[in-house]
């Protein structure tokens, strides 16, 4: 009997240990199939293994990983123990490779795969939520694994939902895999990569840094956002109290309410929180959002444990649209500016009359120097400047003004804060090279060992 070594690159290493769920997301050419591929081909060689490779779509075996599974199995040098037929893939002690759409599925006939050890599912960005219901319960026996591997499409998808939320399963792996943490990444995608980030680099970071995908024509700050995620601006920066905080607001009767929580030092600025709720007045959004002006110590903690915050806001300046004096917002003759003073809102500066292109100004000269603490909250606000866009005009086949619709309150609300903040970016140094941090080289640590 000898020895069967794996190399295995080191963004992959916490895949190898044992776990209910296991996924890997990521941009184009980071080998996330060839490493689930590979890990059911020594799995299904090792030991007694039945594996179902999974799509959300399947019309044809030949839109299914059925060839890289072969390719693998030729590459290690394992043919003589796998027998390939033509729906299904043999292996040794009884190990069966087989490939399924899921629907092809229901309630019911779901249920054939009860007694398998593995479910891979493959592009898992196209899985419907139904499906993510039906495959959980189905793959039920003990030591049982699913896994997930798919380049992120939109941050509601039921996977991202799945994986990269708050909410995660305690027993759930999940890495994040890119091009440059694949050794052996070929000369022939990196001319193609380069190619993409010159010519379209908000697109590229989609394809091949494994960002959100986003609509860029049409839409304001499409690039921008790009810059920031591939900057390193969207991740842990939560409330520091040493900074003061402000918020900017856009206020709705009959529809949303959007409010940022901004800290900053003059130069650079941090989006530590967001807020957005639909038809309800400010008696009920104060509290829920900034319990930190209730008196009341107790009911005080217990929103503040609801919202996450495991340290109190101290507030600066709050920053409100020039309707905030029109009366009224409920009932009563007091306007919304003196309804907000009497639940602790203060002190307010009320911005005077600006119409959207100076918003949109504003923030675009904002964003190269703003942070997001990345928070289920503040990323449902990015996702909202994601999609903030143009109108278009069908007749003139050309976009038009700002269209007015979900994405406008969170992105008019950043615009108040942008207008009124007075942040002066600091002086970039001449000579100083730009942050290419997600042009990191590839690394290679660990592997395995199999005995054959």
């Amino acid at each position: 009997m000898s020895t069967l070594s794996i190399d295995v690159p080191r963004t992959y290493l916490p895949l190898l240990r044992p776990g209910r769920y296991k996924g890997a997301y990521g941009g184009r050419g980071s080998g996330k199939s060839h490493f689930f591929a590979e890990q059911i081909v020594l799995r299904c060689f090792a030991q007694t293994t039945r594996a179902a490779c999974i799509r959300e779509v399947q019309n044809s075996l030949k839109e299914s990983v059925k060839q890289l599974i072969i390719d693998k199995i030729q590459r290690l040098g394992l043919g003589d123990a796998f027998q390939v037929l033509e729906s299904e893939i043999r292996g040794p002690r009884g190990s069966l490779i087989v490939f399924k759409g899921m629907q092809s599925y229901n309630a019911e006939n779901i249920k054939s795969l009860e007694g398998f050890d593995i479910a891979w599912v493959e592009e898992a960005q196209t899985l419907s939520a139904h499906s993510l219901k039906l495959l959980r319960p189905t793959i039920r026996k003990p030591g049982s694994e699913i896994w997930f591997s798919w380049n992120p499409r939109f941050d509601n998808d039921a996977v991202d939902a799945f994986f990269r939320s708050r909410e995660r399963h305690p027993d759930a792996i999940v890495v994040e895999v890119n091009w440059y943490d694949n050794p052996w990444f070929p000369d022939v995608l990196g001319a193609e990569k380069e190619h993409d980030y010159a010519a379209d680099p908000e697109t590229a970071e989609h394809v091949w840094g494994g960002g959100y995908q986003i609509i860029t024509e049409g839409a304001y700050y499409a690039k921008l956002l790009a810059e920031a995620e591939r900057d390193g601006r969207v991740g842990d920066y939560p409330y520091n109290p040493a900074l003061k905080l402000r918020t900017g607001w856009d206020i709705g009767v009959d529809d949303h309410t959007a409010i940022w929580f901004v800290q900053d030092d003059g130069h650079k600025a941090y989006a530590v929180d967001y807020y957005e709720v639909s038809g309800e007045g400010a008696a009920q959004i104060i509290p829920a959002c900034m319990p930190e002006l209730n008196p009341d110590l107790a009911e005080q903690r217990a929103a503040l444990l609801e919202l996450g915050r495991s340290t109190p806001f101290r507030y600066d300046t709050h920053f409100l649209p020039h309707d905030v004096r029109v009366r009224e917002w409920g009932s009563g003759a007091r306007s919304r500016e003196e309804t907000l003073r009497g639940l602790g809102v203060k002190p307010i500066r009320v911005g005077v009359s600006q119409g959207p292109s100076e918003r949109i100004q504003a923030v675009r000269q904002l964003l190269p120097v703003l942070h997001f603490n990345a928070t289920p909250r503040v990323l449902k606000g990015l996702s909202r400047l994601r999609r903030y866009s143009r109108k278009f005009n069908d007749a003139m086949q050309t976009y038009t003004t700002p269209l007015h619709d979900d994405n406008s309150h969170g992105s008019d609300a950043l615009g108040e804060y942008a207008i009124n903040c007075g942040i002066r970016p600091a002086p970039v140094e001449k000579g100083r090279p730009r942050d290419d941090s997600y042009r990191r080289p590839a690394r290679m640590e660990g592997g395995q060992s199999w005995r054959v």
